[in-house]
């Protein structure tokens, strides 16, 4: 199965949310303010026939106020839609000095003093095309006056009106309040948030059997300061009732080891008998579990120095020859090859002794009489490897799981024994790996890091 995603944190949430107000409140201002301003068609036409005017009067001064070089020098809307605009220049006394299109002009409107002003009519109503302007040009002598119709609108006059509405009237003004308030609320949230977000890294920096790690965050709200304090009390009460607990099994074992060690070395001194050499198993059985018990509590609270170092191949000679008279007893052998070079790494001795020990006595418990294979590298690694019925079905569980036994283990132990294994690798930083040899057996492979 594989593991989800991060969740998003609170920062992101909130922020993304605000961003969404804020950008819903920004569109509804825009579409509202935009549809207002579309709705008012009698100030679109107004704007725009000022601006054409303008437009007509801004040409004619440039090219030395001749109506004549005005024609020829507009372009667009004119030549392109007859039927839909058209302008004049007229004089004083009421002559049509030039235009476009003039015939589309009412012919009662080029007389003379027709339009003495700037003026703007809608013949067939308010709001409604045509729509007839005219416009006086100052500082021209005499003056002359504009005219312009607009009878239909092919070319979207009066939706580029609009864009340049919403344009210099809606967007401009509004974009430096959208920045502001978007920057606003990104810089408050993350301000407001990071009480939260340093208490989430301090939380987050937590590790079982580590020292709290250290928090200290000023001003921070009362909530924040409540909670962690909460968690910090409640870490240091589980502490103490685990070291408890450890220490309790801890004593429990180290209690139980002299007598049965006594009671071992009194069974050894029996006359060799079969129903003595039975009861002599068990008493060795209960006495590795009462190690194993001892060695799991040592296991728990295991820290390795950062400049702790061991020789592989020096443990692995140590191990093989402390389990010699075992697997005598269990009538099998153990090999040992790759142990002439020196293989250093980051680790404890014993603790290592320990895991490796414990794989082995795995071995020769579970591999059935034979033989038990010791290797040392290539790398920094320790492999196990027996000639049994190999790995267990999965249905029986978890390999490493404390007292976990398998259908097929033999009488006795505890199920310990991996468990102890698997935890002293992950105080080293290193690995533990199980496996199905190819042509039979299990084969286990612990991993460290080189030195």
């Amino acid at each position: 199965m594989s593991k989800p995603g991060r969740r998003r944190g609170l920062q992101a949430i909130l922020t993304s949310q605000l961003l969404t107000i804020a950008l819903l409140v920004i569109t509804a201002n825009l579409v509202f303010v935009a549809v207002f301003d579309a709705s008012d068609r009698s100030a679109l036409f107004i704007d725009l026939a000022r601006r054409e005017l303008l437009r007509l009067e801004s040409v004619f001064l440039a090219n030395d106020q001749n109506a004549d070089t005005l024609v020829a020098a507009i372009d667009g809307i004119y030549d392109a839609h007859p039927d839909a605009y058209a302008f004049a220049v007229m004089a004083p006394d009421g002559t049509v000095l030039n235009g476009k299109n003039i015939a589309l002009i009412p012919p009662d409107l080029l007389r003379p003093g027709a339009f003495a002003t700037d003026w703007l009519a809608w013949p067939n109503g308010t709001a409604a095309m045509p729509v007839i302007a005219s416009h006086s040009v100052q500082g021209t002598e005499p003056v002359v006056s504009l005219f312009f119709l607009m009878a239909s609108d092919p070319a979207g006059l009066l939706g580029n009106e609009i864009l340049d509405e919403f344009q210099g009237h809606v967007w401009l003004p509004l974009l430096p309040i959208a920045i502001l308030l978007i920057g606003g609320t990104l810089l408050i949230v993350r301000r407001a948030l990071r009480p939260v977000s340093q208490a989430a890294a301090w939380a987050r920096a937590i590790r079982p059997g580590n020292p709290l790690p250290p928090y200290a965050l000023e001003n921070a709200p009362a909530e924040i300061d409540d909670l962690t304090k909460a968690v910090r009390r409640s870490i240091e009460r589980l502490d103490d009732e685990l070291n408890a607990e450890q220490r309790r099994a801890a004593e429990a074992a180290h209690a139980l080891r002299t007598p049965v060690a006594v009671l071992v070395a009194r069974l050894d001194e029996l006359p060799k008998d079969p129903e003595f050499d039975t009861l002599r198993s068990d008493v060795r059985t209960l006495s590795r579990t009462v190690t194993q018990f001892l060695s799991s509590s040592g296991a728990d609270r295991l820290e390795v120095p950062e400049n702790a170092r061991a020789d592989l191949s020096v443990v692995a000679e140590r191990v093989v020859a402390e389990l010699f008279p075992f697997a005598e007893t269990e009538k099998s052998e153990i090999v040992l090859t790759g142990n002439h070079t020196p293989v250093t790494v980051r680790g404890a001795e014993d603790a290592i002794a320990l895991a490796l020990t414990n794989l082995i006595e795995n071995a020769l418990s579970h591999g059935g009489r034979g033989l038990v294979e010791v290797m040392v590298g290539p790398g920094p690694k320790l492999t196990v490897r027996d000639h049994g019925p190999g790995l267990p079905p999965a249905s029986d569980g978890d390999l490493f799981e404390p007292f976990r036994r398998g259908m097929r283990a033999p009488r006795g132990g505890a199920g310990l024994g991996l468990a102890i294994v698997d935890r002293i690798q992950r105080a080293h930083g290193g690995t533990v790996e199980a496996a199905d040899a190819p042509d039979g057996g299990a084969v286990f492979c612990l991993t460290y890091v080189s030195a």
